[in-house]
């Protein structure tokens, strides 16, 4: 079993170290060259002996010559398995530095796979932001412009409506003159006629002239009870046109005052979002297009009395990182007015990319 499986050993050390072998070889074949030498130059010159004594010498001199020659074959063995060890030893170095070099290299193109896909992702995420942002840029505009039609439309038609109120004032304060004129002109003419009628009813008894100048002063008091009546409903229009005006100009400055606490409030939330979102853990498992309805009590102080969470997937992991997001961003930012401050917040979580 031994030999068997011995010289496969041989011929791979063979077929890897040609040259040691050979060397090897020639070595033997010297030694032994070598040693019948020794030998036949060491005989002496021939004398009787016995033939028994000649006959053990050559016998010694065999099996030393056999022994040295098993020691060195022995020698020789045992330096051939040095180096198949050798050998052996190094191939498991060279396996050894490869699968390290494969290792190496994977991890390597590993870290650069992972650098290219976050870039990616980055380059992705930037776009998408920038996206976001060019629309609501473009909604801000289009609503300031139709913001801005609406108040040139209400402009117009209160500047319409003011103009008319004016025109109706100017006509019954012209009709009012001319009614004025007209009784005026009919009460001097009147005057010149009962004059006339006077003169020619001379004789007439002082009783009719009584008469006709109570009726005259009743007439005239009437005209003026009249004027008076015109005067009055003038100033009656003019303070019914300023009392609107006024009421146009109040209800336009509460408008403008209510738009400017929407305005503030909208801020408000948008800072108690920001806080909390500034105090949120991404969840491992998160799904970006989840979204979560938030519902906050707070204290005159801004401390957080109660967490209610509505419309959210079933995410639980997400659901909790909000709610504690929500408590660890306790106390909530004061309001820019005291008058948006509210008990009750409401504002939706969307996680941004």
């Amino acid at each position: 079993m031994a030999s068997s499986s011995l010289w496969p050993s041989l011929y791979q050390v063979m077929k890897r170290h040609p040259t040691a072998v050979i060397l090897s070889v020639a070595l033997h074949i010297v030694l032994i060259f070598m040693l019948s030498l020794s030998l036949s130059s060491s005989k002496v010159p021939e004398q009787p002996k016995p033939q028994a004594n000649t006959v053990k010498a050559v016998v010694v001199d065999a099996e030393q010559i056999d022994n040295e020659l098993k020691r060195r074959k022995q020698v020789e063995q045992d330096k051939i398995q040095q180096a198949l060890a050798q050998q052996r030893k190094i191939e498991e170095e060279k396996k050894r530095k490869v699968a390290l070099a494969k290792q190496e290299a994977e991890k390597k193109r590993q870290a650069a796979l992972k650098r290219k896909q976050d870039a990616e992702k980055k380059r992705r995420a930037e776009a998408e932001r920038k996206k976001k942002l060019e629309v609501e840029r473009k909604r801000k505009e289009e609503q300031k412009r139709l913001a801005a039609i609406a108040a040139e439309k209400e402009r117009k038609q209160e500047e319409a409506r003011k103009k008319k109120l004016a025109e109706e004032a100017e006509k019954k304060r012209l009709a009012a003159a001319a009614e004025k004129k007209r009784l005026a002109e009919e009460a001097e003419k009147k005057r010149l006629a009962e004059e006339t009628e006077k003169k020619r009813l001379a004789a007439e008894a002082e009783k009719k002239r009584l008469a006709e100048e109570a009726e005259r002063k009743r007439k005239e008091e009437e005209a003026r009870q009249k004027r008076l009546a015109a005067e009055a409903e003038t100033r009656r229009l003019a303070e019914e046109v300023e009392l609107k005006r006024r009421l146009a100009e109040e209800e336009q400055r509460v408008a403008e005052h209510n738009r400017m606490l929407n305005s503030l409030r909208l801020q408000y939330v948008k800072l108690i979002e920001q806080k909390v979102e500034s105090k949120w853990l991404r969840p491992t498992s998160l799904n970006p297009s989840q979204s979560c309805e938030v519902y906050v009590r707070q204290t005159a102080l801004g401390d957080v009395i109660s967490v209610n969470l509505n419309k959210c997937s079933n995410d639980v992991a997400f659901k909790n990182s909000i709610e504690r997001a929500v408590w660890a961003a306790s106390p909530l930012p004061p309001p820019p007015n005291p008058e948006v401050f509210d008990n009750e917040i409401h504002f939706t979580f969307r996680p941004r990319s």
